[in-house]
């Protein structure tokens, strides 16, 4: 039984660190924004959106406009 509890530690900390790995950073959760045109257009654009479908949806619902990827 003891030869398995290293092993199980080692297993585990080798997943938990892939999964800090792959987990996205809060600074770069943003990546697309929003401009929209017309009458609703407020001038700046809203980079708020992680993913295009998302974007999309929201200039839809606002009247139209265009989403682009944010640049680093």
């Amino acid at each position: 039984m003891s030869r398995s509890k290293p092993t199980l530690f080692a297993v585990m900390l080798a997943l938990s660190m892939g999964f800090v790995v792959y987990l996205p950073s809060p600074a770069n959760a943003a990546k697309y924004c929003m401009q929209l045109r017309g009458s609703t257009a407020a001038g700046q654009p809203d980079c708020s959106f992680s993913t295009l479908d998302a974007c999309r949806a929201r200039v839809r619902h606002r009247g139209g406009g265009h989403c682009y990827r944010m640049h680093h």
